[in-house]
């Protein structure tokens, strides 16, 4: 038989090896405690979930028994993207992407799904295609930043717990390379945070002159530096996208920038930004605390028992904004 159940799902290095269904979600969570003491975290991972499962009738405890799990993917966290094309192509970092079964992009109050048309891990670029037409799109600037040019960063800080709008802050280049001297990004002061990884950097002209990227960590400056770093964030220069984009086959303005009005840009960054989910199965969530990238430890972005206690009387939705981590 096959339904909707609750189930406790235990990940032993990354890899599903056990289900096994509880009569709710409160239940389940209780059980998930109890196990988690028991057992070396760095290696195991429970999770409490509903999910759709064949279940049978146990000959010899009579207890309903889970044999085999079909739905396993959840949602882990979120991050900007910016439309490149009429078409509906979509750019975002690598990293927000790299490890989703499903990446969806929320724009213009709907959802569509997005497939990995291509990705520059050593540059953290990802070129999504989707089905959706754009009421507008950024063109990428014909010249890398100079220093102190006016810039925004568009994109959803907080995912969605803030709010569903598109948020913008505003600043400066303040430096024309990266961490030890990389000079495929440029330095910004305009405040960034998580959840605005992929989003444009926007010049005052509407074209975008970098992807918002990282921002300098806080405890490893307070290490390395003896102090807490202020505005110091980070963006993957135009010239590297526009290689990117130009080798996977999408047209780039060569013309001259044409100066536009503040409010023009305002509307650009309004139709041309979407909100990217990213839902992970979950036997990559357990590898996801181990796995190290340019940026740092890859960090969930969700309050797994926030989460399931949120289930039993909210929507989806309503719980993914209350127990993002982001």
């Amino acid at each position: 038989m096959v339904e909707t159940v609750v189930a406790l799902l235990l990940f032993l290095n990354g890899n599903m090896v056990e289900h096994v269904y509880k009569d709710s979600l409160k239940v389940c969570n209780e059980s998930k405690k109890i196990a988690e003491q028991v057992v070396n975290p760095l290696n195991v991972t429970f999770v409490c979930k509903e999910v759709k499962a064949k279940t049978e009738i146990d000959s010899g405890s009579k207890q309903k028994k889970i044999v085999k799990v079909f739905d396993n993917n959840i949602f882990t966290g979120s991050g900007s993207g910016f439309f490149i094309s009429d078409e509906g192509h979509l750019v975002t970092n690598y990293h927000v992407v790299n490890y989703c079964n499903i990446n969806q992009v929320n724009y213009a109050g709907k959802t569509s799904k997005a497939k990995i048309l291509a990705y520059d891990r050593m540059n953290d670029l990802a070129l999504l295609e989707t089905n959706i037409k754009p009421k507008d799109k950024f063109d990428i600037a014909t010249q890398d930043a100079k220093l102190l040019d006016d810039i925004y960063v568009a994109g959803y800080p907080f995912g969605k717990a803030v709010s569903s709008s598109v948020k913008v802050t505003k600043g400066v280049v303040s430096a024309l390379a990266g961490l030890q001297n990389n000079y495929a990004l440029v330095q910004i002061d305009a405040a960034i945070q998580p959840g605005n990884s992929g989003g444009p950097i926007v010049n005052t002209n509407g074209d975008v002159i970098g992807v918002a990227v990282a921002k300098l960590d806080y405890k490893d400056a307070l290490e390395s530096y003896g102090t807490i770093p202020e505005n110091t964030n980070f963006g993957i220069k135009s010239s590297i996208l526009k290689n990117f984009t130009s080798a996977n086959n999408i047209k780039n303005l060569n013309e001259a920038p044409k100066e536009i009005t503040k409010d023009k840009v305002g509307e650009k960054i309004l139709n041309a930004t979407a909100y990217v989910g990213c839902y992970t199965s979950e036997n990559k969530i357990s590898a996801l605390k181990t796995v190290e990238t340019a940026f740092g430890q890859p960090k969930l972005a969700f309050d797994f028992v926030c989460y399931n206690d949120c289930k039993q009387r909210n929507s989806d939705s309503v719980c993914q904004q209350q127990c993002s981590l982001n």
